[in-house]
Parts: structure tokens; C-alpha cells; sequence
């Protein structure tokens, strides 16, 4: 997964160099903090054991909901399903979505 970080006013934006993870670009918001960051880690690092047939950790704004269970991370591009795009949900592995939300953490953390 490739992907780069900018930030302009309040902004953090997201930009991923493969079409495949273009739904990360969702992340670009206005008024992130290290603390929001690391709350999502810690949701999806707490119910990564969580059976399937239970409710998942779940965490939104109105671009991007974050689903979390032992299966993995499911990303859904609100965005895109607004626009009528048709655009496949994004399924990571919790080391995926893991390595993301700390490299996105640390850029906040230094540009905030």
C-alpha cells in the first residue's frame, strides 16, 4: 500500500498511488488530532477478536465508515456511494489498517 500525506489549513489529506486504495483518500479531513487517530486504533485493536455474527467496531464522519472485526478492516467510501460511483468497499488486514492509521498518526502529530 503506497500513499502520501499533505496538510493545508486544517486539512490532513490522504492520497493513494493505487487505484485499489483509492477509499483511504476518504480519510482527508479537516481537524484530525493524534487523539481521534489513536481512538480508531484502539477500537479496530479491541474488537479484532470479535466473532463475525457480533456487531463490529464501527467509527464514521460522513465521507468514510470504518468496520472492524477478527476478519479484518472494511472501508466504506460514503463519497464515492453519493456520487452513484460504483466502487468496491476496501478490505484490509488489521496490520494493514494498522501500519496506515500509524504512519497518518505520526504525520498529524507533526504537522498539527
Amino acid at each position: 500500500m503506497k500513499y502520501k500525506f499533505d496538510k493545508k489549513d486544517d486539512w490532513f489529506y490522504v492520497f493513494s498511488e493505487n487505484e485499489k486504495y483509492k477509499t483511504l483518500e476518504s480519510f482527508t479531513y479537516y481537524g484530525w488530532t493524534p487523539q481521534k487517530a489513536q481512538e480508531i486504533i484502539d477500537g479496530v485493536e479491541k474488537n479484532k477478536t470479535l466473532a463475525a455474527d457480533k456487531d463490529p467496531y464501527v467509527w464514521g464522519n460522513e465521507d468514510i465508515t470504518v468496520f472492524a472485526n477478527k476478519n479484518g478492516v472494511l472501508l466504506i467510501d460514503k463519497m464515492a456511494m453519493r456520487a452513484k460511483q460504483d466502487v468496491e468497499p476496501l478490505e484490509l488486514s488489521h496490520q494493514e489498517f494498522y501500519a496506515f492509521m500509524q504512519d497518518f498518526k505520526k504525520f498529524i502529530e507533526e504537522n498539527h
